[in-house]
């Protein structure tokens, strides 16, 4: 439509030859178009066209043939400067010569040249005027292509902002009103035809560079239209200043009248163009290099500081004033002594440059180091500096590297360990001290050779050796770390751990440096084989020490079980060793264990498992261990070793050799499959009994005794734990009078309710603690529970006696009566007429005055003794007389088998006999059957006990059976299932 339009407007202005306008519109929008757009609209470029040549009354074929042409000199132009990269803004000289010789020129051509070939196939031309018709067709294409196609390729947003956004409209119009006005002066004052010497020819073209320098070229190429366009209607109307009545050359005078107003614009643009982008790409790059620019005028006394310099400081504007003084209170108080004396110096004409660093303050507070550089770029008549140009880059990034460097620095001078840096090739790039003063060489002699210590040259293989396989390790991995022996410079031998890695700029490049850490452990070596030897080690023989004995018995045990031999562990010690010190001295004693520790070494054997071993744990105390097929062959090792120590030991004193003995306690494993800890205990309990049987000899040790007294020692802890844990219980077990069927009392039976077994019974567990201090609390556990109980019973109304056994250890204690007195004291009830204690007949005659004394003192609180298990003892009737006994019980072994053993009944009905001659009732333990119960009531004695009676029961059962109780049940009911 655009292109359409553009052609009858031009078809409606004056003609050329009356075919061809000097002016052609369409030819300027066809480019224009094409270049903004892309080349893909040429085919409503062609439409357009197409509908001008056929409304301009040419037939269809030919509007056809002249619209291909008029498309393809646009299409073949936009290509070109497409692809030649042309800014539409024309704002580079190189864009005008393209626009020029492509647009203007090329394309121009191809479409006038197509047009005059289309109208000479039409008839419409001849020969003779086809050259000046092509010339005239040429011409208006060009104008149109610069006089349309500028304005409408160079109209952009930004372009149109700048002439009439901002108010700037007002300006543009004014300008192009002047320039319209300016025409009109040159038209209607100026003769015709002569209009290029009038003086009022070049006024259009001030006012167009003042345009195109405030409203841009857009505006200024719009108003060079208008004014062209005017000044062509002037002419063909017969008026203008380049109107001729002749006609002779009036159109080369409008063509360059034209061409005069587009160029000067176009050409400022171009410029202004340039220097702009220039400027523009300066700032980039000292944006991208993070530069600030200052300008200090130094007349004026104005600071002006450039966006990115206050974007260092963190502003967006200059809030803090352009004065100088204002910019010397962002520098630090402690830097603007610095800055001012630079400043001076340029003042002073001293200096026409300088650089100086100082630190200035952000927005935020902080401060900011800056490095300034300072530059006179205008001086005055005098030479004295009038402007003055400033750079600021942010040295933050620099600084921080400045100190990590003086960091790096001052470690690489003074760090404990050496430093070699090398280049690819091993060649030394620098030492530090401590390499130096580690190695003996100075750094002069390294710069630039390859070490010896890492020079594969070397003389000796052993050194080239061990570097070749560095050197593969390390282009393996990079890195490696180790030890390696050398020698200084003056040949001292040494000791040094290395670590040598690569340094690469980046991975998969190639090696650039060999960075090697040196670190001297000569010293640190020989001090840890001394600990090593310290800590393992015997001083005074040389011998392993106890420490070292542990990892060599551990070894051994496993050679001894990979193997099945037998090891033999010896605990050795000297006999009456105290002695030959105090008489001959230590010295004397310290040469005496040297000589025996090379005996004992010397008796040693070797065999494929590995030596026998001797070991000092301490002062006269050894440990060997000797490997042995048999136990007999123990014994003679044993033995032989004892041999060697009693020999004589000449200790260089004038009492001449001395003799010692010494004892051995042994232990064999696996034999004692204790482990390693516990076989050296092992041995040392043996050695101390062969010491109590007479020293000078031998024991080994009984891993069986020994295994059963720690399960003996297991299991008085557990019964402690079932003390503290209210474990055990009492069961009761009634006496009756068998002959009336009464209940006299209850025997206290102790029991143990165990959390996996169930109820234990005493016999299980009181032998094991008979004669240990754990019978005693146990002993007054029992007393303290019947006495409580018997207490209960007798506030419930329950009229019956509670008999108590006590043990002999329990009895002899010496605060016994006193606690039973204590226990007594806490019951209101006559507790203790109805507490009866049983002892043993072993027991009560094993101290007969103090059990005497002490059953006297318990009677004076109302308590009565029962002498238990009667006839099982071997006691006189001496001893019995003299106790104070209320009751006798005959044992239940005797009872059992009275009705069937002649001797059993006579010793029943003998204590029976004896307890009336004392004066004491009996009972009879252990009745079974109504038969023994019949038996015992006939010869004398009706009360009984036993589980024809009743089982031991529990406390809270009793009652209900003595209220229940008739008599003894049957045979049949006695063992009748529950």
């Amino acid at each position: 439509m655009a292109c359409y339009l553009g052609g009858r407007a031009a078809l409606s202005m004056p003609s050329i030859d009356g075919h061809l306008s000097l002016i052609w519109p369409p030819a300027g929008i066809a480019l224009a178009a094409l270049l903004r757009f892309g080349t893909g609209l040429w085919p409503a470029v062609g439409l357009g066209t197409f509908a001008v040549a056929w409304s301009a009354g040419h037939p269809p074929w030919l509007a056809a043939l002249i619209a291909a042409s008029n498309t393809a000199g646009p299409v073949v132009g936009a290509w070109l400067l497409q692809r030649r990269g042309l800014h539409p803004a024309l704002d580079r000289r190189r864009d005008l010569w393209l626009f020029a010789a492509i647009g203007v020129g090329l394309a121009a051509a191809i479409g006038a040249l197509g047009h005059i070939a289309a109208l000479a196939l039409g008839g419409a031309l001849d020969g003779p005027d086809m050259l000046r018709a092509g010339a005239a067709a040429w011409v208006g294409s060009a104008m149109g292509t610069m006089l349309v196609g500028i304005p409408l390729l160079t109209l952009s947003w930004a372009a149109w902002r700048q002439a009439v956004g901002d108010w700037r409209w007002l300006q543009s119009a004014l300008l192009m009103a002047a320039a319209v006005a300016s025409a009109l002066l040159l038209t209607f004052f100026t003769e015709p035809g002569q209009g290029m010497q009038s003086p009022l020819f070049f006024l259009p073209h001030l006012v167009l560079c003042a345009l195109v320098a405030r409203s841009g070229l857009f505006a200024a190429s719009t108003a060079a239209l208008v004014l062209t366009a005017g000044t062509v209607i002037a002419a063909a109307s017969g008026v203008g200043a380049f109107y001729r009545h002749d006609g002779t050359d009036e159109m080369w005078l409008l063509v360059g009248y034209a061409c005069s107003l587009l160029a000067i614009p176009m050409v400022a643009t171009a410029l202004a163009g340039e220097i702009a982008a220039n400027e523009r790409r300066w700032q980039m790059a000292l944006d991208v290099s993070e530069i600030g620019i200052g300008e200090w005028d130094v007349a004026g006394g104005r600071m002006e500081l450039s966006s990115r310099w206050l974007a260092l400081l963190g502003h967006r504007m200059q809030p803090f004033g352009h004065s100088l003084d204002a910019f010397w209170t962002l520098v630090y108080p402690d830097d603007a002594r610095a800055v001012r004396e630079a400043v001076e110096s340029l003042q002073q004409r001293r200096e026409l440059t300088c650089r100086v660093e100082c630190r200035m303050q952000c927005r935020n507070g902080r401060w900011k180091p800056f490095e300034l550089h300072a530059l006179v770029c205008e001086h005055g008549p005098g030479g004295e500096p009038l402007r003055v140009i400033t750079t600021a880059r942010d040295i933050s990034d620099m600084q921080s590297a400045r100190e990590s460097q003086a960091v790096s620095d001052s470690v690489f001078r003074h760090l404990h360990e050496g430093l070699l840096i090398t280049d690819a090739q091993h060649r030394v790039v620098d030492a530090n001290p401590t390499y130096v003063e580690i190695t003996g060489y100075s750094r002069e002699e390294l710069l630039g050779t390859v070490p010896e210590l890492i020079n594969q040259a070397s003389a000796n293989a052993e050194h080239r050796a061990r570097l070749a396989a560095i050197f593969v390790a390390l282009f393996a991995e990079g890195a490696w770390r180790g030890e390696l022996p050398h020698h200084r410079r003056n040949g001292e031998p040494c000791l040094l751990q290395l670590a040598i890695s690569t340094v690469r700029p980046a991975a998969g490049e190639p090696v650039r440096n060999h960075v090697v850490t040196v670190v001297d452990i000569t010293h640190t070596r020989r001090q840890l084989e001394q600990l090593q030897r310290q800590a393992h080690f015997d001083e005074l023989t040389r011998l392993p020490n106890r420490v070292r004995l542990a990892q060599m018995l551990q070894g051994a045990m496993q050679t001894s079980r990979r193997e099945g031999s037998l090891l033999t562990v010896c605990y050795l010690d000297l006999d009456h060793f105290k002695p030959v010190n105090d008489r001959f001295g230590h010295d004397a004693g310290d040469r005496l264990l040297v000589e025996l520790a090379n005996r004992m070494r010397r008796s040693l054997r070797s065999w494929a498992g590995g030596d026998d071993v001797v070991a000092r744990i301490g002062g006269d105390e050894f440990v060997l261990l000797l490997r042995t097929a048999t136990l007999e062959e123990s014994r003679h090792a044993v033995e032989r070793v004892l041999n060697q120590v009693c020999q004589p030991y000449g200790l260089g004193v004038g009492a001449g050799p001395v003799l010692v003995t010494a004892t051995i306690g042994a232990t064999v494993f696996p034999l004692d499959g204790a482990d390693a800890e516990t076989l050296l205990r092992h041995a040392d309990h043996a050695m101390y009994g062969a010491k109590q049987a007479g020293r000078n000899g031998y024991l080994f040790f009984d891993a069986e005794h020994d295994r059963r007294a720690e399960a003996r020692f297991v299991a008085l802890g557990r019964v402690q734990e079932a003390l503290d844990a209210n474990e055990f219980r009492l069961f009761f077990q009634p006496k009756v009078d068998m002959r009336s069927a009464k209940v006299l009392g209850v025997e206290a039976l102790l029991r143990w309710k165990h959390p996996e077994q169930g109820v234990v019974s005493p016999a299980q567990f009181l032998p094991l603690i008979e004669n240990t201090g754990l019978s005693i609390s146990v002993g007054n556990w029992v007393l303290q529970q019947g006495i409580d109980q018997l207490a209960r019973w007798l506030r419930m109304g329950l009229d019956i006696t509670v008999s108590i056994n006590v043990s002999a250890r329990h009895l002899q204690e010496p605060l016994f009566a006193q606690h039973l007195a204590g226990l007594l004291s806490r019951h209101q009830a006559p507790v203790a007429h109805r507490l009866i204690l049983e002892v043993l007949e072993t027991a009560a005659v094993a101290d007969v005055d103090y059990t005497c004394a002490l059953m006297e003192e318990c009677r004076a609180l109302g308590v009565r003794f029962a002498l238990d298990d009667f006839g099982t003892g071997y006691s006189t009737f001496t001893y019995l007389k003299r106790l104070p006994i209320d009751m006798l019980k005959i044992d239940r072994s005797f009872v059992l088998n009275m009705l069937d053993d002649r001797q059993d009944l006579a010793i029943v009905e003998g204590v029976i006999g004896l307890s009336h001659t004392f004066g004491c009732s009996v009972v009879a333990e252990g009745v079974e059957t109504r038969a023994q119960a019949e038996r015992l009531i006939a010869i004398g004695c009706p009360t009984g006990q036993g589980n024809g009676i009743a089982a031991a029961m529990p406390a809270d059962q009793v009652a209900d059976w003595v209220r229940d109780y008739d008599g003894m049940p049957e045979a049949a009911e006695l063992f009748a299932p529950a």
